[in-house]
């Protein structure tokens, strides 16, 4: 996403948690979670999308992806791209290893070389 979509996006987030902050039984819903990752993944894809051209302002072209998004696609596919643009915007970090983290102090129990071991002397 670009800046000016990540500043979209944080107004969008801002807009949700005033709303949900303003009225006591409201929560952030299944709906509100695949709504949020159509309009981001449809900010993604406005970059390369025929409607970029074709409508006068970014938010319209998205508005109208977003709408191509939630109705043709399935939540676990919205879902699985809204992680990919995060990941690529650099939004937040790919976890790579869930293992517990080793203590700082402790090494490698043996030295990482890109070479052959020899057992000849």
């Amino acid at each position: 996403m670009s800046a000016l979509q990540r500043i979209e996006h944080l107004a969008l987030m801002k807009r949700q948690a005033e709303q949900a902050e303003s009225d006591s039984n409201r929560k952030f819903t299944v709906e509100d979670a695949i709504r949020t990752g159509a309009f981001v993944v449809a900010m993604s894809l406005w970059h390369n999308h025929p409607q970029k051209t074709k409508l006068p302002s970014m938010n319209e072209a998205v508005k109208q992806i977003e709408q191509e998004v939630l109705t043709t696609w399935p939540t676990e596919a919205i879902s699985h791209a809204e992680n990919v643009v995060y990941r690529l915007s650099g939004m937040y970090e790919f976890v790579v290893n869930d293992a517990p983290e080793q203590a700082e102090d402790s090494g490698p129990a043996e030295p990482v070389s890109a070479g052959k071991r020899s057992t000849v002397s």
